[in-house]
């Protein structure tokens, strides 16, 4: 990389095994000249450097060329120095006469009224001190001013103390003195030890263990004051508008205005505002200088635009010196002229010596940035407090009151990058008095989701590893994990079938994945029943949230989606998946594509606002599935062209197929059109519902006939061809007679008999549309779920009638003047206008009149709806959220007809967590298998949405499922059809060992057990590929937590045959260790590194069982807790041999017998998989369980195990038996003694504490 436009600056194995240092090629020929770009001035204001680039280009000026540079310098100068002076009047510490000295200098019983400046400088933080729980306060000026009166007193102290010393340990004279004038030396020591400790606590506070928390009785009582909520109060006044207006024609009207104040809450509170008071300025002058802009102030920097050049502003984040080169800055500083206890090193003194220029520095990261972002760094180096030869961080600790010695364990720097840069300020200085990497990093997560100015990335750094922490989001791979791991595979081919949203998602993730693509198509044009969604997409976590002020949750969301599908089968892993690549997919559709979802609303289900649309333009709605559509063809048109086949009316007729000797299927086609075959490395099916299917020998005639006639909102191709061609092919359908209702299909009044409805969005009523039946009465609340609503309006509403025509029941919908509003008037005005869907009315009465009912009765209905918005809550309906006010008085309504209609299918094929069509199996352990080579998503799919979809779910659905199934497809061929081609050494350090694997999904282990394990499974990188690893063999597991590279070690439960999947058993609780807490904390899509390890290796053949090339007659099993994982693989491998063998008759009885000792019910796994076994094989396979802690009514062993276990429930010594022991190591060493006892010697068992050193290294 070539040079970058600035650097951030300041006024259990620690480190990554990972991270690398940037290099910075300054020297790259192909580097463009920027200030043939750009304008730059410079200068210093408040003794803190300032840089400013714009684009000469950008202003309108006159001038030519040859004075241009001047002009715009002058014209950037006079709009930076304007703010600069803004910033120094109201916000300067410095400054004894700005505003926030003035308010430092009130009395108790004064009030401010604060200037716009000052408010939205203090309402800023007064936010952040909240969202921080104070790690962040402007209020804390008290402490740091009693900080740096101790260190000068204590260096003082220190050159008395040391003189006192001296004299005494040279002079006996003295000591006789005192001993005469006060007693015994020994007396005289313990004095003055009394003395120092009562020193010591005054100067507590001054943390040289950071596990210390104590502060003295003074730091206490400043506690007091110098935090927030004791500090200072804001309040609201109204007062005269002053401000003069030349439009005004009338004297005698005056106009009023809020004004926020402040006082204090105790005399001595005093606020310092520099850090943020710079950020504001640095978002200030970015915001009024033209576009594009780089602003950097005192190591803030602001950028709007991109660079000149087309490429992104970047970034350099430099290495913070060593605390041994800190030193030598402090004595060089001093040398200078500096006076302490506290000095200030500026970035000059920061550079290492030895270096000559930027060019040597060593840096943390290169950071690009997008329009609008805005950077901010702290460290515990900018400026030093110097107490008794140590050095402390200059930031306080605002909840303990302390500062810190610097030490290399603790947050040395942070830099954080967010939309406005007083707040990236604020953020930073928080994160570094957190002191804790682990806790800085759980505080900025809620920045990333909850907050108006979302954290869109941060680094965070201690000195020892070194570790550093980056912005990781959960599931979300980093761009150099996704880089290594699409290098692992060739060019596939890969047909995707239907051109919706689902799949045109598929294609281009498919595409972006070096797969040559043919998207087939059965209609003249693209884009399905998704260009016909109107109600949005969801996604929780977006920055459109956080910008919009929304909180909102994984869990909410997951509740949300859980509840509405109640009736159904809503799959864990798949609505985990849809929930944590939410806000990835809102972020792909607008930052890759540039979709402008900027527009929340709360669909009825749903407890935030979380579904996306785009504002209108130029007046116009803009309906968002058409948008989303048009927009990815377009772009496949333009920026795939040859990479991306589009082919439409090419209706795909069969699903071309291989069958093997085993059953299994593999897809290697489609047929199109009933003739021609296209030949494929993989097939994608996304070819949406069968909401338009009502042929006698159709989907909705066999799944669901009573639905047979009603009125649909889906387009006439939405026929279920892609669930068919799956059945054909042997593909599970679920959930088929799961059909959903959408509740408000317009009825158009000029042809109310058509039975294609247009959709009447969901914002209507989450904008405040009311629902009335023909006597004028609600009947339901109107955001509760779709299932919900249209069951309402079957139940308590009247058949449409219009002359001899009878139609289904249906309601009236009633919008408000603020409703209208809210909705969006030119969306109103397209159904209203255009559609002729709604019909105005000046008032209620005429309301009644179009209606047919008593006005009284209808009047009477709004005014007990305006009732219950007044006190939040509608006794009739449960309806707690209410959009927009309506009442009996209210003018200028709208309303309209609407009737239930079919509007989506929530059954279909069943699909894994990556795509992967399944079919249903009878197994010994499991019940499905994939069909190679076949994927689906979208409508096509079930399994996500249960019994009822929730509103805004299915364009997320599309996006989500179809990138996965896309990527899987693509990265479908290899070279290599094993995994884990090597083998770590035994130093660990063979990275090529090392092979990236992304997490699934994480599913119980069981229905009833289980509760303190997870089953993990992660995808290996091609869908055909399998581990390569025999039966017993263990794999090491690496990730990175909070800059600390964690290792874990785990036995596969699934057999190494298994295709493009490895799974292991993890504890979920602190008994696993800190990998446990990773795993907890990752979500489907997160990257690891595994490799393969050493182990038991039994080798399962046609007639026989080998260990180490020993026939083997009995295999005995001893579990201890998460030791049964190598136990489940082994069982599973055993029963795929006794199927196959070729006379199982002759298989001794009882051949395999597993003795599975755990602590409590709570610990114990895959019960339900040992039942199946035992049900499967009952003369080959038996198990007992152990428990030390059993619960009330427990029927079984109890204990730890014996002798007499052994003998009764295992197997007997003899030459070919083998007994496999897993557990913790206290549990195999035990047991290890108790078989040398029962008479086995060591080669007739195997302990995997024992077997391998590695597993005994750790």
């Amino acid at each position: 990389m070539g040079r970058p436009d600035g650097e951030t600056r300041t006024s259990r194995v620690l480190g990554s095994v990972d991270f690398v240092r940037p290099k910075l090629n300054v020297n790259d020929e192909s580097i463009i000249d920027e200030s043939k770009l750009l304008t730059t001035i410079s200068g210093i204001r408040c003794s803190m450097p300032y840089t400013i680039k714009c684009a000469p280009d950008s202003f309108a000026t006159t001038d030519d060329n040859d004075n241009i540079d001047v002009v715009v310098a002058t014209q950037m100068e006079k709009i930076a120095s304007k703010i600069f002076d803004e910033c120094d009047i109201h916000l300067s510490n410095f400054n004894p006469d700005s505003e926030v000295n003035i308010v430092n200098s009130l009395s108790m019983d004064d009030v401010h009224i604060m200037s716009s400046t000052l408010t939205e400088v203090i309402l800023c933080s007064k936010e952040l001190v909240k969202l921080t729980r104070g790690a962040f306060d402007p209020s804390c000026k008290p402490l740091l001013n009693h900080y740096e009166s101790m260190a000068e007193r204590s260096s003082y102290s220190a050159s008395s103390s040391s003189s006192r010393q001296n004299s005494t340990a040279s002079s006996s004279v003295m000591e006789e003195e005192e001993s005469m004038m006060m007693g015994s030396p020994n007396t005289l020591r313990k004095q003055r030890r009394v003395v120092d400790y009562w020193r010591s606590l005054l100067d507590t506070g001054f943390a040289d263990d950071p596990s210390d928390s104590r502060v003295s009785r003074t730091v206490r009582g400043l506690l007091e004051i110098g935090q927030w909520n004791s500090a200072f109060s804001v309040g609201v006044v109204v007062v005269e508008d002053n401000d003069d207006d030349d439009d005004k024609t009338d004297s005698n009207t005056s106009t009023k205005k809020r004004q926020y104040t402040i006082r204090k809450k105790h005399v001595d509170a005093r606020l310092d505002l520099c850090g943020i008071a710079k950020g504001w300025a640095v978002d200030k002058i970015a915001e009024a200088l033209p576009s594009p802009n780089w602003v950097e102030w005192g190591g803030d920097i602001k950028v709007m635009g991109k660079h000149p050049s087309g490429r992104p502003w970047v970034v350099a984040v430099p290495e913070p010196p060593k605390l041994s080169d800190l030193k030598k800055m402090v004595a060089s500083v001093k040398k200078a002229g500096q006076v302490g206890p506290v000095f200030t090193l500026s970035d000059e003194h920061v550079k290492k010596e030895g270096t000559e220029n930027d060019d040597e520095r060593e840096y943390l990261a290169l950071i690009e940035l997008r329009d609008g972002d805005a950077v901010a760094t702290s460290g515990d180096y900018e400026k030093v407090v110097e107490r008794n030869g140590k050095l402390y961080s200059h930031v306080i600790n605002p909840k303990l009151g302390r500062l810190l010695e610097l030490n290399d364990a603790t947050l040395a720097q942070a830099v954080i990058v967010s939309k406005s840069c007083q707040a990236a300020d604020a953020l930073a200085t928080a994160v570094i008095s957190k002191e804790n990497p682990t806790e800085a990093r759980e505080m900025l997560e809620h920045f990333r989701t909850g907050y108006r100015y979302p954290v869109r990335d941060f680094l965070l750094y201690a000195r020892r590893g070194p570790r550093i922490i980056r912005l990781s989001i959960p599931g979300v791979q980093s761009k150099s994990d996704r880089e290594r791991r699409l290098q692992r595979h060739r060019e596939a081919t890969v047909i995707v079938v239907g051109s919706g949203l689902a799949g045109m998602s598929a294609a281009i993730e498919a595409a972006d994945a070096r797969a040559h693509v043919i998207l087939l198509e059965k209609e003249p044009k693209t884009g399905g029943n998704s260009a016909k969604a109107t109600s949005g997409i969801n996604g929780w976590g977006t920055d459109t949230q956080a910008e919009c002020g929304v909180a909102d949750e994984e869990r909410l969301f997951e509740r949300d989606t859980f509840r509405s599908g109640l009736g159904g089968r809503t799959d864990y892993s798949l609505v985990r998946t849809l929930s944590s690549k939410s806000a990835e997919a809102i972020h792909w559709l607008k930052h890759n594509h540039g979709i402008p979802l900027t527009v929340l609303s709360q669909l009825g289900g749903h407890a935030a606002k979380r579904t996306h649309r785009a504002p209108p333009r130029e007046g116009k709605p803009v309906p968002i599935g058409w948008l989303i559509t048009s927009t990815l063809r377009d772009k496949i048109m333009t920026d795939y062209n040859g990479k991306i086949e589009i082919r439409c009316e090419m209706n795909v007729t069969k699903l071309i197929h291989d069958v093997d000797a085993n059953g299994v299927k593999t897809v290697t086609g489609v047929e199109v059109n009933g003739s021609e075959v296209i030949n494929a490395d993989a097939v994608i099916l996304a070819t949406g519902g069968f909401g338009c299917c009502q042929k006698e020998d159709g989907l909705m005639k066999r799944f669901r006939p009573d639905l047979i006639g009603t009125a649909t909102t889906n387009g006439h191709f939405a026929q279920g061809d892609g669930v068919l061609l799956g059945e054909t092919v042997g593909a599970e359908l679920i959930d088929m007679d799961k059909v959903q209702l959408h509740p408000t299909g317009f009825i158009d009044p000029a042809d109310p008999s058509n039975p294609t409805k247009i959709l009447a969005p969901e914002a209507i009523r989450g904008s405040g549309g009311i629902l009335v039946n023909s006597e004028g009465k609600r009947f339901v609340n109107e955001l509760d779920l779709r299932s919900v609503v249209a069951a309402a309006i079957q139940d308590n509403c009247s058949p449409y009638k219009d002359d001899s025509y009878v139609g289904p029941a249906f309601a009236w919908v009633i919008l408000s003047e603020e409703a209208q509003e809210l909705f969006g008037n030119s969306t109103l005005k397209f159904y209203k206008d255009k559609m002729g869907l709604f019909e105005e009315c000046e008032d209620v009465e005429a309301i009644a009149k179009l209606i047919g009912c008593q006005a009284k009765t209808l009047e009477t209905t709004i005014q007990n709806y305006e009732v219950a918005a007044s006190v939040g809550t509608c006794k009739l309906t449960h309806k707690s959220v209410f959009p927009s006010p309506i009442n009996a008085m209210s003018r200028n309504l709208v309303v309209a007809r609407v009737t239930p209609s079919i509007h989506y299918t929530m059954g279909g094929i069943n699909i894994n967590p990556s795509g992967e069509v399944q079919e249903k199996i009878e197994s010994i352990v499991g019940s499905h298998r994939r069909i190679r080579n076949l994927f689906a998503a979208g409508e096509v799919t079930g399994g996500v949405h249960g019994g009822n979809r929730l509103g805004g779910n299915s364009l997320l659905e599309c996006v989500v499922f179809g990138r996965i199934a896309g990527e899987r497809a693509a990265t479908i061929k290899h070279d290599d059809k094993i995994m884990f081609t090597q083998l770590q050494t035994d130093d660990g350090h063979s990275e090529n060992a090392w092979v990236p694997v992304t997490l699934r999904e994480v599913r119980n282990t069981d229905e009833k057990y289980g509760m303190n394990t997870r089953e993990v499974r992660f995808n290996l990188h091609g869908s055909l590929q399998h581990s390569g690893m025999d039966i017993g063999q263990f794999i090491a597991l690496r990730g990175e937590l909070d800059g600390e590279t964690l290792h874990g070690y785990f036995s596969p439960i699934t057999r190494p045959t298994d295709e493009g999947v490895i799974g292991i058993l993890a504890r979920a609780d602190k008994k696993g260790g800190p990998i446990a807490q990773l795993l907890e904390l990752s979500r489907p899509g997160s990257v690891f590194y595994m490799c393969a390890q050493g182990g038991l290796r039994l080798k399962f053949e046609e007639k026989r069982i080998l260990y180490h090339g020993k026939e083997i007659k009995q295999i005995g099993l001893l579990a201890g807790g998460t030791g049964i994982a190598p136990m489940i693989q082994i069982m599973r491998a055993y029963g795929h041999y006794v199927k196959d063998h070729p006379n199982p008759e002759k298989l001794p009885p009882f051949q395999l017998n597993l003795i599975y000792a755990c602590e409590t019910v709570g610990d114990l796994s895959y019960m339900k998989i040992l039942n199946t076994v035992r049900e499967q094989i009952p003369s080959r396979f038996r198990f007992y369980i152990k428990l030390s802690k059993p619960p009330l009514g427990w029927t079984e062993g109890i204990g730890f195990i014996e002798k007499h276990d052994i003998i009764m429930h295992l197997v007997e010594p003899s030459d070919n038996t083998l007994v496999v022991m897993c557990g913790p190591p206290i549990f195999e060493d035990a047991m290890r003694k108790l078989l040398l006892r029962v008479g086995f010697d060591a080669s007739q068992y195997y302990s995997y504490a024992e077997g391998d050193r590695v597993a005994t290294r750790v």
